[in-house]
């Protein structure tokens, strides 16, 4: 891992597509040939594929694109390791424009593809190659549940329960997400190994209650649970529970001590060795990290309360492995998120349960429906009670008061400061070890701190790119922050502030009139100690250096008489942070 990470660094994984390869790009008509090499996914912009691409125009073309299909049902019979005929336009990948906002390319630069592709037709040119059958079978009775779930459940009952059985939950309406999100539960509507664990346990369940012998019963366990993480697409997390479970079960076979420990770094190794981009998804980053804290502290807790009932000790256990993940992952959520769940705790003692109860019943209705069409409005009718239940919960637990917060992404120093504090804690009753730690990122935070503190420029101003204004957030090295002109665009500015770190404002400074509905969501969004109208173009000065805001043509950077002619240009762009210590202005 350290060494992919080091690679990573270096480039060593980017996707950069040739240079005589760009002139196809927004050319209209571009005809693509390759085979497809994922299921078949949803998001806001329509059904999408994976493709690893041969030819294009009949010119070598050995490159990965993810392909966004025309709407139709003829997209539902695609399978992993189709060749396919596709026909559209080719574009590369955004890079962030401003500070917060998702960065297409590193994401899809982290999957191995480089290019990306509005379909206008396609065309399957053959059949599925024989390594590609397992694949093509398991998406095939994926696309199978799917139907049935779109059958006879309404769409967002249906996206509920596709999240809940495979992880594929699509573009979920905007109150039921927040409401999941909120309540800490979005890992049961996305890939998760809790799934695979769900669905091993209860083959091996029924394996016992008929009498299988145990080698019978981890063989069967391994072929339905294998054949389910094909089905849900074998990202990280499921992988991750299908060998973790397989090394434990083959431990427990031979008559060896199976250790936790030693099964996941197992996983780890052979997912990693199949497919090293893995360890930069967010997938395999927060599967690992909550397992691990799960395998260091756990052991003990449940050691605890030995004369409690097992009622008792079992409940505490769960919320124990509630908080835990949650603490392993808080980073994680602050920068990829943005958001954190306070509530998450309690609600996962319900609802983590209920998940598999519910994964249960959706399998069972699948299967009866399958067999009997005439069960299936019965059962869409109890699989939506269903749906709307566990939404209904989720929404109970997110409007208690405090039950999210928004949270500002973490610096590199950051993470390994928290995540040495808490091994610190998690590794106890081990106080040498413990102090050690503990120590270490008390050096490193109070070092880092103090850098910061001796580099501190005397101003910072970021300029961004939200037309039809240029919104400025100004810092000062007393920590002061004001926000120039913030615009329509509330939430976009309010996403990026959440980026930088800012939660409060000690002004803000307005040139121009500001619509009322923006002002409200601005003060609902973060703390704001004081507004102020200024006349335009309002000037700022620090030292030698002086900002106008509030010009038609946009913020003006001066120096003396002087002009930083070359932030206009690159404002078109995208975002302009300027850093001045009073004399000279240091731009980016």
């Amino acid at each position: 891992m350290a060494i992919l990470a080091a690679l990573h660094s270096r480039g060593f994984f980017r996707a950069d597509p040739p240079e005589d390869l760009l002139r196809f790009r927004y050319m209209p008509g571009v005809v693509v040939s390759g085979r497809v090499v994922s299921p078949l996914k949803e998001d806001s912009r329509g059904a999408k594929v994976f493709v690893q691409a041969e030819s294009l125009r009949g010119r070598p073309f050995d490159q990965k694109l993810i392909a966004y299909l025309p709407r139709g049902p003829a997209d539902r019979d695609l399978r992993p390791g189709m060749p396919v005929e596709l026909v559209g336009r080719l574009r590369l990948p955004r890079p962030a424009r401003n500070p917060g906002e998702f960065d297409e390319k590193a994401f899809l630069h982290d999957r191995g593809t480089s290019w990306i592709m509005s379909v206008e037709s396609l065309r399957v040119t053959g059949r599925v190659s024989k390594p590609w059958l397992a694949k093509a079978w398991a998406e095939g009775a994926r696309q199978s549940l799917e139907t049935f779930l779109r059958k006879t459940l309404p769409q967002d009952e249906a996206r509920v329960f596709s999240g809940l059985l495979l992880g594929f939950k699509g573009p979920l309406r905007r109150d039921w997400n927040r409401a999941v999100a909120d309540a800490g539960a979005m890992h049961l509507l996305v890939p998760s190994g809790a799934k695979v664990a769900f669905v091993m346990l209860a083959v091996f369940a029924v394996a016992l209650r008929l009498g299988f012998y145990p080698g019978q019963r981890f063989a069967l366990a391994m072929l339905v649970g294998g054949f389910y993480t094909l089905m849900v697409g074998a990202d990280a997390p499921y992988t991750r529970a299908f060998w973790a479970a397989a090394a434990l079960g083959a431990c427990q076979l031979a008559g060896r001590d199976s250790g936790a420990f030693q099964a996941m770094c197992l996983a780890a190794l052979v997912t990693l060795i199949w497919e090293p981009r893995e360890l930069f998804g967010a997938g395999f980053q927060m599967t690992y990290a909550a397992v691990i804290g799960l395998v260091l502290a756990m052991p003990r807790i449940q050691k605890l309360w030995p004369g409690a009932p097992r009622w008792l000790r079992s409940l505490m256990c769960v919320a124990a492995v509630s908080v835990l993940v949650q603490v392993m992952l808080w980073p994680i959520f602050a920068n990829i998120f943005g958001r954190g769940s306070l509530i998450g705790v309690l609600a996962n003692m319900v609802l983590v349960p209920s998940s598999g109860l519910m994964m249960a019943a959706g399998f069972g209705a699948w299967f009866i429906g399958s067999c009997s069409t005439a069960a299936q409005p019965c059962l869409g009718g109890c699989l939506s009670a269903l749906a709307r239940l566990f939404v209904r919960v989720c929404q109970l637990f997110s409007s208690l008061p405090g039950a999210a917060v928004d949270l500002a992404p973490m610096s590199l120093t950051e993470v390994i400061v928290y995540y040495d504090l808490v091994f610190s804690v998690l590794i106890l009753p081990k106080w040498r070890v413990s102090l050690a730690l503990a120590l270490a990122g008390g050096v490193l935070w109070t070092g880092s701190a103090a850098a910061a503190f001796w580099r501190r420029p005397a101003a910072s101003v970021l300029l961004l790119r939200l037309p039809p204004g240029n919104p400025a957030l100004v810092r000062f090295a007393d920590g002061r922050a004001w926000l120039v002109d913030p615009g329509t665009k509330v939430a976009a500015v309010l996403k990026t502030l959440r980026a930088r770190g800012v939660m409060s404002l000690d002004k803000v400074v307005l040139t121009r009139p500001m619509p009322r509905r923006a002002w409200r969501r601005l003060r609902r969004g973060l703390v704001l100690r004081e507004a102020a109208w200024v006349q335009a173009p309002w000037r700022l000065r620090q030292g030698k250096v002086c900002f106008e805001f509030g010009r038609p043509e946009g913020t003006r950077v001066l120096r003396g008489e002087a002009q930083y002619s070359i932030i206009p240009g690159l404002l078109k762009r995208g975002a302009v942070e300027i850093e001045t210590d009073g004399d000279r202005a240091e731009i980016r």
